[in-house]
């Protein structure tokens, strides 16, 4: 293959030495400027020396075997000890709101965007990317130069000189780092780790909850055959995606594994797993939540500060001749497995003024370089030839009920896909004989829309939806459609629900023919900071999205569990969008493969529905047609009166009523709502 990896780790390790003698320079200088500046210098010099030591203890003992556990943990809660929301985030630099306490806002904001980045510094040394490690002490040295008077609009120019070196390699190491098995540090972690000594979890770098830690002794001791099982299965839904699609996973090699940290033991067995199958396994750094949900929040929009159209052009140019180097790999990946968790402590952003912000002009050029970018990301990385598949379990942060609520999700996972499937065509039958379909909101529930659908041709051979079950999306138990926009009109209305990890009161979504007209929600006493809320949240950089999908939940097991537990907010939308219809807003589920044919495995019917209006000008127009967005929202059964199919001559046929699925065969999925009420 024409990428050369050694040549790419080479070129990011060669600073290494430069950065060696810099750090020492930081370490031995004293800094006493006389004016507030100097506790910017010295926090910042703080956070880069404290992950500079951490390394060194790393490179002289790679499986941190000699480093007392105690000590692990107290050097990871001082690198992160300013970002504590209990104990350090009010006079932490990173927050807004105190650097424009320190610092005015215009500065302030500089200076916090310029902090916040000082904390990947571990994670790039830890990588051996020296040149981003470079990148960060020069910023640190430049402005400490202009330090006795400084100026922000030199102190900006420093910020953007530095934050925009060596574009084109860093751009090609983060896609290396994702795609190239021979940048293979977490895998490493993963694949050899001793379990049996909870100081690995510490060689990521990230920060440590007790719960990552209680997630992973709970994993350690999970009986190794029912680990083993969920591997299988896992495994045999990601291939049974590319067959059930026509698609063929030998052609490829490789599979990207994103796991959680903690559930190391399962990952080891599903790379075993891949590895049967002839797919080589690439694992990304795992995911935790961190410290501080707020802090990330805080900093979404820093890219204000560098976002211009030499900015995004260079960026563009940079990712092409990146992705074209890679080329060859690229073409070799199947696609990936996640594997998420959910419980968390729900988390509602405290929205500040002090934060940046994107201009008008910056969402437009940020909603042009999403489009161009993934325009070129998908030229190379062909969905049409790869596939997915996603599961999520319970965290360890439900405390006591945690193993049962763990067991009582697998049970979830594993329903039967194959007396799914026969039911939901049930329900698909009846809904191919729709002109449009009716969802109305029980009483208290605003939500009442029409969902305008595809014209059928030869109904003998075509269906308006998929019958999806336990492949790409886990667990089984939903049928999609690509509604027509022109006609989707009306509003949805969601009490309570977690979109993005973010919480949304009395959340309403107006529709006129399928785009969303207006927005409101409760989370504030101003109506207006609610609308905003939802445009920065929901919809930027687009003013209106359309809706992209319509769907239909059978899992009523899953609805049970839920209730059961009291864990309706807490459940991943992987969960929840299988408990009643749900609406997404942006880019069709079939984006980038409308093309490819999409025959039912039940009855072999080519489905249809696969584009709206928007997406339809794909061909004229593909930079605009495509959001790179699909957000599912979905109202849960108890928020429900009634789903009913109108067809052309207005005869209405229930699918849901008064909460019960009312299609004959489909009387089995009333039993958990049944068990429930009993």
């Amino acid at each position: 293959m024409s990428f050369n990896y050694q040549m790419i780790r080479d070129k990011l390790a060669d600073p290494r030495t430069d950065c060696a003698k810099l750090i020492q320079e930081m370490r031995d200088i004293e800094i006493n400027l006389q004016n507030p500046y100097s506790e910017f210098f010295n926090a910042y010099r703080l956070i880069v020396l404290q992950a500079w030591d951490f390394v060194q203890k790393m490179d002289k003992d790679p499986l941190l075997k000699s480093i007392p556990l105690n000590e692990l943990k107290r050097i990871n809660k001082d690198f992160y000890s300013s970002l504590d929301p209990e104990s350090g985030y009010d006079k932490c630099l990173a927050n807004p709101d105190y650097a424009n306490e320190l610092y005015g806002l215009q500065m302030g904001r500089l200076i916090g965007a310029c902090f916040s980045q000082a904390y990947g510094s571990r994670r790039h040394m830890i990588n051996g990317n020296y040149v981003a490690v470079k990148a960060m002490l020069d910023i640190f040295f430049r402005l400490l130069e202009e330090a006795d008077t400084p100026e922000y609009d030199k102190w900006l120019k420093i910020f953007k000189e530095e934050s925009t070196k060596n574009q084109e390699l860093l751009t090609t190491a983060a896609y290396a780092m994702r795609f190239c098995p021979e940048f293979d540090v977490y895998y490493r972690v993963v694949r050899d780790a001793d379990l049996d000594d909870i100081c690995y979890l510490y060689r990521y770098g990230v920060y440590l909850s007790k719960h990552d830690v209680k997630m992973a002794e709970f994993m350690r001791s999970y009986p190794s055959q029912e680990l083993e099982a969920i591997a299988k299965y896992f495994v045999k839904c990601w291939v049974d995606g590319f067959v059930r699609s026509g698609k063929d996973y030998r052609n490829k090699r490789y599979a990207n594994l994103m796991i959680p940290v903690g559930m190391e033991a399962l990952g080891r067995i599903i790379i075993d797993e891949l590895e049967k199958i002839g797919i080589t396994t690439l694992v990304p750094l795992p995911h935790t939540i961190g410290i501080n949900r707020q802090f990330g929040y805080d900093h979404r929009y820093d890219s204000a500060l560098t976002l211009d159209r030499e900015f995004m052009e260079a960026s563009l140019n940079a990712m092409q001749k990146s992705l074209e180097s890679l080329k060859d790999i690229i073409a070799l990946q199947a696609g990936p497995l996640y594997l998420e968790l959910f419980g968390e402590t729900p988390f509602s952003p405290q929205v500040k003024s002090t934060t940046l912000k994107l201009s008008e002009e910056q969402q437009e050029l940020f909603r042009e370089q999403s489009a161009r970018s993934g325009q070129l990301y998908y030229q190379y990385y062909k969905r049409d030839e790869s596939s997915f598949s996603i599961i999520a379990f319970p965290s360890a942060e439900f405390g006591e009920k945690f193993p049962e609520i763990f067991a009582d999700t697998l049970k979830i996972n594993l329903l039967d896909s194959k007396r799914y499937a026969e039911i939901q065509q049930k329900i698909i039958d009846v809904l191919d004989t729709a002109d449009y379909v009716h969802v109305k909101g029980k009483a208290g529930n605003e939500t009442d829309i029409k969902v305008q659908m595809h014209k059928l041709k030869d109904p003998a051979h075509e269906t308006l939806f998929e019958n999806c079950v336990a492949d790409v999306n886990i667990p089984v138990g939903e049928v999609f459609t690509s509604p027509m926009l022109k006609g989707t009109t009306g509003i949805l209305h969601v009490e309570d629900i977690y979109l993005g990890s973010l919480r949304y009161y009395n959340l309403k979504i107006h529709f006129q023919d399928g785009w969303v007209t207006d927005y409101s929600c409760t989370n504030f006493r101003d109506p207006d900071e609610g609308k905003k809320y939802i445009h920065e949240n929901l919809l930027l950089p687009y003013k209106s999205l359309p809706i992209g999908e319509f769907a239909i939940g059978t899992n009523t097991h899953a609805y049970q569990f839920a209730k059961k537990y009291d864990i309706m907010a807490l459940l991943p939308i992987l969960i929840i969008e299988k408990m009643g219809p749900h609406f997404a807003i942006g880019d069709t589920c079939y984006s980038h493969e409308e093309d490819l044919p999409h025959p039912s495995f039940v009855n072999g019917k080519e489905m249809i529905a696969v584009e709206n209006e928007h997406s339809a000008t794909r061909k004229e127009d593909p930079v605009n047609a495509y959001l790179m967005k699909h957000m599912d929202i979905t109202l849960p059964y108890e928020m429900l009166q009634s789903i009913a199919a109108v067809d052309n001559n207005g005869v209405v046929t229930d699918i849901i009523r008064d909460g019960r699925f009312v299609i004959p065969g489909t009387e089995e999925l009333n039993i958990p709502l049944e068990e429930m009420d009993s």
